[in-house]
């Protein structure tokens, strides 16, 4: 029989390529697996589940998904959101007739939680670069609380934006464009898209839904509270409106009908479709998870280990 003649070792790369871990998959985003592990876990689950492989999850690692590389460039970017975002807050309340008004409109809640998050962004990817953590598989500590508040404020603050954004041409837009007012009816979501989806990768999870519905349950309990407590609206008082209802579209006394309607629409069906669609966008892109062996050491029988010891360090670049 012909016998092989044995390759040189020289030409070993072409005929034995080095094997690279594969790249983690991206689980079905509207698959069952995906829901129901969602639903199971915490609301700040590192666990990625999929159909491809129900019986074992993989799992976020989440420095580099909050302190994606290479670092001084997304620091660079993270910074110019942050301070975009500060100057057209500081824009928007020195523009007001009544800035201590100002926190009254739910654009403006938007733009405080927007704030917030990119804060919380920022800090997080200073400390990460700062303080890389060890165990990257693991929420634990100052950091884990650090990242949890940050993971929370952006699932309540781009579905907010999107919402906003929705209510405010539909409903308020008066047809005159302004810089500021297309910054926060509309700019705010596109900038927060940029940090949490693509420069972070922030997944949102089906019990975020919660946060996302306080907040707006919140709002609806502060229009009632105005409309009937007599706090009354400055721009009433100036002659600029001529009731003291907060928005046009949802005025509690003037129009009770038309905005149970409005207010029960956007609670029982905006709010969650948008939230939905935004935890769809949250899963396009490939998370950046743990990898290999260390995956294979938080998780055995399909089942989290949790233990912190054994959490690996290691990443899929993505």
């Amino acid at each position: 029989a012909f016998i092989h003649p044995p390759v040189p070792a020289s030409r070993r790369s072409l005929h034995f390529p080095l094997q690279r871990p594969p790249l983690a998959k991206m689980p079905a985003c509207c698959t069952c697996a995906a829901f129901r592990g969602e639903l199971n876990g915490s609301m700040f689950d590192l666990d990625e589940h999929s159909s491809a492989s129900p019986s074992k999850a993989q799992r976020l690692d989440v420095e580099r998904t909050f302190s994606p590389r290479p670092k001084r460039l997304n620091l660079t970017i993270k910074f110019f959101l942050f301070f975009l975002i500060v100057a057209v807050t500081v824009q928007s309340i020195s523009q007001k007739t009544h800035p201590d008004f100002w926190l009254a409109y739910l654009t403006h809640w938007g733009v405080v939680f927007s704030l917030a998050y990119i804060s919380a962004s920022v800090g997080s990817a200073v400390y990460l670069h700062l303080r890389p953590p060890a165990n990257t598989g693991v929420l634990e500590g100052g950091l884990g609380l650090l990242l949890k508040t940050t993971w929370a404020l952006f699932a309540i603050a781009f579905p907010a934006e999107i919402v906003i954004t929705i209510l405010f041409w539909l409903l308020e837009f008066d047809g005159n464009l302004k810089y500021v007012s297309v910054m926060v009816h509309g700019g705010f979501a596109a900038l927060l898209l940029i940090d949490g989806l693509l420069l972070s990768r922030i997944p949102l999870r089906m019990k975020q839904l919660l946060l996302s519905q306080a907040f707006c349950f919140f709002y609806i309990l502060w229009g009632g509270i105005h409309a009937y407590s007599g706090i009354g609206n400055p721009y009433k008082d100036d002659g600029t409106q001529d009731d003291d209802a907060i928005y046009g579209s949802i005025a509690w006394k003037a129009k009770p009908i038309d905005t149970t309607i409005l207010v029960v629409g956007v609670f029982f069906l905006v709010n969650p479709i948008v939230f939905l669609v935004c935890r769809l966008l949250s899963r396009l892109l490939p998370r950046r998870l743990v990898r290999g062996e260390e995956n294979e050491q938080l998780f055995q029988g399909g089942k989290s280990s949790r233990n912190d010891e054994e959490a690996g360090g290691g990443y899929i670049e993505m």
